[in-house]
């Protein structure tokens, strides 16, 4: 569901609850959309049980309050807080079941007093959250709705996934131990018999999942922390490095404000440059983020990384030649 859908539906809310009834071509006018719309909106806020009455002889609506839930007991921070972290929410990858998430919000800011729900609405229309690229989590509805079903019952699951690093589709029973959303998408950690051990599984790449009837059980010393390590993001390497790279002052204050590990430190050196160090499980994610800085980045150690980066720069640049070679020669 759009998000602007969902702010014409918790507008429709806030009509109704005004206190006057409204005929659906008054409802038509304030929403700026046609009565089949109206109508269409009236039988989706029904479906959450958003109660509301007609009246039959005047051929109006508004709201139930006798059958309403009473306020809740929000300051008006709390419910502004609430209320931009559920539509944040509505925005990002985070949410799978895109429609229970949609009805939860629409619940929630209805039910609150209607001169709280016209403070939050003013000031959040000056309030805007972007959101980076990302998967698209409405994709994996029914597959995270399996997973979650099959992790309540402690049941194992078979599927059939599209692995990179097989490169080629594969089967597999699964324990499912947790599902976590890292960076841009959803993923599955769970113990893989075939393979004898813990793997992360890509949402988007379950091709088929089935939950079967067999049981497993989570081993009780698993933790998210120890599986991924020290990984710059999610994938561990075998060997710990210390990391130590220095920033030139046209982004070195890009990098200090932002948390990128839990280990970094950060100094700033006299000539304004940045010097940047960190602690981390295997050197290929990190070697792709030093990349996006270009020439503004510079590692010092260790000189794994720095001979990792200088092979990976040179093959970009013989690219780039290679490029321009062949667009000149057909000039």
């Amino acid at each position: 569901m759009k998000l602007d859908r969902i702010q014409r539906l918790l507008k429709l809310i806030h009509t109704l609850q005004s206190g006057r009834p409204y005929s659906v071509e008054d409802l038509a006018e304030i929403l700026d959309v046609n009565r089949r719309t109206v109508f269409r909106d009236l039988k989706l806020l029904t479906g959450v049980g958003i109660k509301f009455s007609y009246d039959r002889p005047t051929r109006r609506y508004h709201a139930d309050r006798e059958n309403a839930l009473p306020p809740v007991s929000l300051t008006y921070a709390e419910a502004l807080s609430l209320l931009l972290t559920t539509r944040h929410v509505l925005k990002s990858t985070i949410v799978a079941d895109r429609s229970a998430a949609v009805s939860a919000a629409l619940k929630i800011e209805s039910l609150l007093p209607r001169a709280m729900q016209d403070y939050c609405g003013t000031l959040l229309e000056h309030v805007e959250v972007k959101h980076g690229p990302s998967s698209d989590s409405g994709a994996v509805t029914d597959t995270f709705a399996l997973l979650q079903a099959s992790l309540a019952a402690r049941r194992k699951v078979r599927v059939r996934y599209d692995s990179y690093y097989e490169g080629k589709p594969i089967s597999e029973v699964l324990h499912p131990y947790r599902l976590a959303h890292i960076h841009a998408g959803w993923y599955l950690i769970a113990f893989a018999q075939g393979a004898g051990k813990c793997l992360t599984f890509k949402l988007e790449r379950i091709m088929e999942i089935k939950v079967l009837e067999e049981t497993c059980e989570i081993a009780p010393e698993f933790n998210l922390e120890d599986y991924f390590g020290n990984a710059w993001k999610m994938i561990k390497g075998e060997r710990r490095y210390h990391v130590k790279i220095r920033f030139l002052p046209k982004v070195a204050g890009n990098v200090d404000e932002i948390t990128w590990h839990k280990t970094q430190r950060a100094a700033f050196q006299e000539d304004g440059s940045l010097l940047f160090e960190v602690d981390v499980d295997g050197i290929e994610e990190i070697s792709w983020w030093v990349l996006g800085y270009g020439d503004q980045a510079e590692v010092l150690e260790p000189q794994e990384l720095r001979s990792l980066i200088g092979q990976r720069a040179s093959r970009m640049v013989a690219l780039y030649n290679a490029a321009e070679t062949t667009s000149q020669e057909k000039e």
